[in-house]
C-alpha cells in the first residue's frame, strides 16, 4: 500500500489527532460525572407547566449573539416552542458574527495549511470561508432547531455564573454532554452529538470521494464538538448586553 502524499498525509494526521481529542473530551466528561452530583450538572430549571414566554436577544462581548444562553442560574423557565428553537437558529446564523468567525477560521486554516485540497491562493481562502460558513450554519440548524425539536430538548446553554474558574470550566464541558429535556429532566445531550454528526455528514457530501476516510470524518466531527465546547466557555464567562425581546416563534432580522 502506497503512503499518502505529503499534504494529504499531514491533513490525515491532523484529523486523527482531532479524533483522539474527541475521545479525550468524552472521557473527561464521563470521569467528571463520577465526582459531580447528577443534580449539579445543569443550572436553572425547565417547568413545562409555565406558559410560553418571550426570549431576550442579547450579545456577549458586544459581538456574538447570546440568545441561546440562560444567564440567570436560578431561572425557572417554560420550555421553548418549536418556533423559538428555529428562532435561535435564525438569529445565530443570520448574525454578522457568523461571517466574522468564518473569516477568522478560514484564515487560520490557510495559515496552518489544513485541508490542503483547497490550495493556498486567494481562491482557496474564499473556498475555505464558504466551507466554514456553510458548516457553521448546518451545525446551528441541526443542533439548535431540527434535532432539539425532534427530540424535545432545550438547545440553550444554562450558565453556572459563580464559583471558581475551574468549577465553571468543568461545568461548561459537562454542558456539552448534558442538557434539559422539554419535560424539565436533565438528560444526555443527544441534540448536540446527533446534530453535529448530521452536520458533519452533510459536509462530507462535498468532499472528493477518494479523500473521504473514517479518520477524516471523525476528525471533522471532533473539531465541531471542540468548537462548540469553546463556545460553551464563552457562554459561561461572557459579558452580556440586553438588546430586545424575541416573541415566540418570531424570526426578525437580527
Amino acid at each position: 500500500m502506497t503512503a499518502p502524499d505529503g499534504r494529504f498525509g499531514r491533513s490525515l494526521r491532523f484529523h486523527r489527532r482531532a479524533a483522539g481529542a474527541c475521545l479525550l473530551h468524552l472521557l473527561c466528561s464521563t470521569l467528571g460525572l463520577l465526582i459531580v452530583p447528577f443534580s449539579a450538572l445543569a443550572q436553572g430549571r425547565i417547568d413545562p407547566s409555565l406558559p410560553t414566554a418571550p426570549i431576550s436577544f442579547t450579545r456577549k462581548f458586544l459581538m456574538t449573539p447570546g440568545i441561546d444562553t440562560v444567564k440567570d442560574p436560578h431561572a425557572i423557565l417554560p420550555p421553548l416552542t418549536t418556533g423559538q428553537k428555529y428562532s435561535l437558529f435564525w438569529h445565530r446564523t443570520a448574525d454578522i458574527s457568523l461571517p466574522l468567525e468564518s473569516a477568522f477560521l478560514a484564515g487560520y486554516s490557510q495559515l496552518m495549511k489544513n485541508a490542503p485540497r483547497y490550495g493556498s491562493d486567494s481562491g482557496a481562502y474564499a473556498a475555505r470561508f464558504g466551507s466554514y460558513a456553510g458548516n457553521m450554519a448546518a451545525s446551528n440548524f441541526f443542533t439548535e432547531a431540527f434535532v432539539p425539536s425532534l427530540l424535545k430538548q432545550d438547545p440553550r446553554y444554562f450558565r453556572k455564573g459563580s464559583g471558581s474558574m475551574k468549577s465553571r470550566l468543568l461545568y461548561a464541558l459537562k454542558q456539552e454532554v448534558f442538557t434539559h429535556n422539554d419535560s424539565g429532566e436533565i438528560a444526555f445531550n443527544y441534540s448536540q452529538f446527533v446534530g453535529v454528526g448530521m452536520a458533519t455528514a452533510l459536509g462530507d457530501a462535498w468532499f472528493p470521494r477518494n479523500r473521504l476516510t473514517l479518520g477524516g470524518t471523525m476528525g471533522r466531527y471532533a473539531l465541531k464538538l471542540g468548537f462548540n465546547t469553546l463556545r460553551n466557555v464563552a457562554h459561561e464567562f461572557g459579558r452580556y448586553r440586553e438588546n430586545r425581546v424575541v416573541v415566540a416563534g418570531q424570526l426578525p432580522t437580527p
